[in-house]
Order: C-alpha cells, then structure tokens, then sequence
C-alpha cells in the first residue's frame, strides 16, 4: 500500500512554507533539470513536513543515480502515493522558480533552528547548564557555544558555486592592480627572509604549520611573530602548554631584553632588571595580542575563541596554536585525528579569513640523522602535509654541533610552500631573551660531531 501523507491543512506551529514545499516538489517533477540548482541549496531536513522530505530523498536518490525521477519512478521506488504525486505535480507550470523556493525554504528552516536553539538554551539554564562531567557550566560558556552554533546557521545561508574564468580572470586583474599600486591582504612577519620567501608574508585563509623537536625555539619563533603582527593587527595566541604567565614572561623578556631566567627568579637578578621589565611592558600594552591557556582544544573551541575574539576586538588577522598533539579530535587512530584536525583548522582559517599558524611536534628520527629535518618527521603528521600551505621546519644546529659560530644560528627549513619556493632561511635565535631576528652574513659552516639531546629553552 502507497504511503499517504498527511492533509495540506499542517498546523502553523513553527515557520514553514507549505506552498513552497509543494512547489519545489512539483517543479522537481516537472523539470529535473531543476536539481542541478536546487541541491546545491536544499537538504532533506529543510522540508518542514516528514512526507516532503522523504519524497525529495526519493527524487534525490534517483537523479544521483542517473535515473527519471518522474510520478511513476517516484511513486515505485519510494511507495508515495500517486494521487499526493499528481497533486504536486500540478501546483506547478515551470521548474523556473524552484530555486528560490528553495531558499525560501531554507530560511523558514533556519527559522525553526533559531527557535530550537533558544528554546533548547533557556531549558537548559532553567534546569541548570551542567558538562558532560556533571560540574555546572558557566553562562559564558553556554552563551558561546548558542553563537557557535548560530554562526553555523548563518553559514548555511552562503554556499559556493562554479564560477565561469571570463568573470574569474576580470576580479584576477582589479585584485593584480591594487597589489601593484600597494594595497594587500598580506601580513608581514617582521622577518626580512621569510617575507621575501611568502612574497609579503602570510594571507587570510592559509595555514603554517612550524615544526621542530623540543627545545629548538618553536614557541619563541611563533611568539617574535605574535609581537611583530601584533603592532598593526590583532593576533590570537592560544597555548596549550604554558599558563598565561609563563607566556607573558616570555613575551617580557623579548621585549625588554631581559633574560628569562631573572624574571623566574627575580631574588637574584641584578636590579637592572626592573628596568628592562618596565620597558618590555610599555611596548606589549601597545600591541594587539589576546591570549588564551585552555589544555586540550578542539576545533570548536578554536572557532569559538576565534569568534570571541572578533567580537570583541572587530578584527582578527593571525591564530598561532601550540601546539598539535595537544589538541584533541575525532578519528579512530592518532594520525586520522590529527589529520581531521589539521583539516578543520584549515576550513577555519578560510571561513573566519584569518592566518593560522600551528606548530607541530617532530619525531625522534630527526634526531638520528646528522642532516637537516624533513617533512616526515612531523609527528603523527596525518594529513598536515596535504592541509597546510606552507610547512617550515625549525632546527638549530647548535643543539647537536655547538660551536661558537653556530650558537645564536637558526634556520627554518621551508619544505613545503603552495604558493612559492622552498628554501632555507637563517635566523638569529637568542634564547635568553626568546628573540629571533634576521640573520646578518652568510650562514655558519657546518661541522661534524655527535648528535646531542635535551636541554634549553624551546
């Protein structure tokens, strides 16, 4: 026995369209040529009625599979009744305006959404919001998790077309022009070789990943670049390793040239000290960095950090992430979760149109080759290499080789770069103050030792 729907009569309990839920229906039985447009826009949970949506699964279904959705094939392959089918059939003359009763329906359900998500909040602060750990959860948290998912919502509205290059090629050359006359979207590091290597440094929508083994200055390269950016746009600092303090300490000593270890043990620095210190706190309250210490992020946290972010300051231009395998995601290994993640950070960075900078652990082959590191050392790297537009790898020959020569050299390995050359840059890394700077001369000469571990300060 066909299934029959319930009367066209539903109750208006929350937004819909019912005329439109027919329209689009009939249309698509008209003309299936109208699911070329319609799917790029409606999904099955848009329908308001369960008899809608399980026709247009049906219909879906069929022109998927390269099959005639019309009243017969429809009608057999679902079991809808055939008298229902006609009915919609007939609400319609053309496919034409099946787009924009598809929009139409997205909107009422988006509609319902909002509904839902408020009513789902309110229930929650009435019956007291709890995590899944049972402690109570702060208002904040809850009231950041509703705009997470609303913004989630206004997403949907935006949806991403093929666009013929006769349009491409004209936006191309406005966007060529105004980098000629000196307007860009990129921003510089601060660090005259990687500048020059990124043609200008990073942009909106792309994703570094730093890589090195511990104690090679990874979080100091990524903190010069914070402080650097930071001058002229807002930078995002999540940590996951060390407390804000430990971090700001960090940023103090860069600063105001002061040694790190006298501001752990200021009882015995020299009294010159504090005048670094009050030099080093002048010029960071002029910088535009926020900083955050949660443990264990997931991607939603960084969307949502990244959101707070941009409401408060009604900007944001660079994230910089520490590290990786801190985080937390979703896969059944390591790898696989680390690969999700590095993917969603990705998505993110071009969704919110922000730089992201994540730093990467490596792995203990790095330490066994007397050659500089290579891209598969990244640790449990997943799909890094694939989501990241550019990867540059950290190393200090000093680490393993000391000389006097060598001491203050860093380089970063650009092993992977989507959109320009691979290269070696040199730096100045001094780890007292947790400064890099460019490097003056030619590189130092490598020399022959043994591989030493441990040690420093990263």
């Amino acid at each position: 026995m066909s299934r029959r729907p319930a009367p066209f009569n539903v109750p208006h309990s929350a937004p819909h369209s019912e005329e439109a839920e027919h329209a689009v229906l009939g249309a698509l039985l008209f003309d299936n040529q109208a699911f070329e447009t319609v799917s790029t826009i409606l999904k099955p949970e848009h329908f308001y009625q369960a008899d809608h949506r399980a026709i247009y699964e049906t219909i879906s279904e069929l022109l998927i599979a390269g099959k005639l959705a019309d009243l017969v094939t429809v009608h057999d392959k679902g079991d809808h009744s055939m008298v229902y089918l006609n009915q919609l059939l007939s609400c319609v003359a053309s496919g034409r305006a099946a787009q924009r009763h598809a929009e139409l329906l997205v909107e009422r359900w988006r509609e319902r959404e909002v509904m839902r998500l408020g009513s789902a909040v309110a229930d929650e602060i009435s019956r007291g919001a709890h995590a899944a750990d049972g402690k109570p959860r702060p208002v904040d948290e809850v009231i950041d998790q509703m705009i997470t998912k609303l913004l989630a919502l206004n997403a949907v509205a935006e949806r991403n077309e093929p666009r013929d290059i006769s349009e491409l090629v004209v936006n191309f050359v406005d966007d060529l022009i105004e980098r000629y006359e000196g307007k860009t979207t990129s921003i510089q590091t601060g660090l005259k070789d990687l500048d020059h290597c990124t043609a200008g440094g990073g942009r909106p929508g792309e994703l570094w990943v730093i890589g090195a083994r511990p104690s090679m200055g990874k979080t100091g390269m990524v903190l010069t670049l914070s402080r650097n950016v930071g001058r002229k746009h807002q930078v995002l600092m999540l940590t996951q390793e060390d407390s804000l303090n430990s971090l700001t300490a960090r940023h103090v000593a860069a600063a105001g040239r002061v040694n790190l270890a006298d501001l752990r043990n200021p009882q015995r620095a020299p009294e010159s000290m504090w005048e670094g210190v009050t030099e080093g706190v002048e010029a960071l309250g002029k910088l535009h960095i926020a900083m955050d210490d949660q443990a264990a992020l997931s991607i939603m946290d960084v969307r949502r950090k990244i959101q707070q972010v941009k409401r408060r300051h009604k900007k944001l231009s660079m994230v910089v992430i520490d590290y990786l395998q801190l985080m937390e995601g979703d896969g059944s290994n390591r790898n696989q979760e680390l690969g999700k993640i590095a993917n969603g950070l990705k998505r993110a960075a071009k969704e919110f149109g922000v730089w992201i900078i994540l730093l990467s652990q490596m792995n203990r082959e790095a330490d066994k080759r007397t050659g500089p590191p290579q891209m598969s050392d990244l640790r449990d790297s997943g799909d890094i290499e694939g989501a990241a537009d550019l990867i540059g790898l950290l190393h200090r020959e000093h680490r393993r080789n000391p000389t006097e020569a060598n001491k203050m050299h860093a380089e970063l390995h650009v092993v992977k770069h989507k959109n320009g050359p691979t290269d070696t840059l040199n730096f100045t890394f001094d780890g007292a103050y947790q400064r890099f700077t460019d490097w003056e001369g030619p590189a130092p000469a490598k020399s022959i030792g043994r591989v030493q571990r441990g040690g420093g300060l990263d």
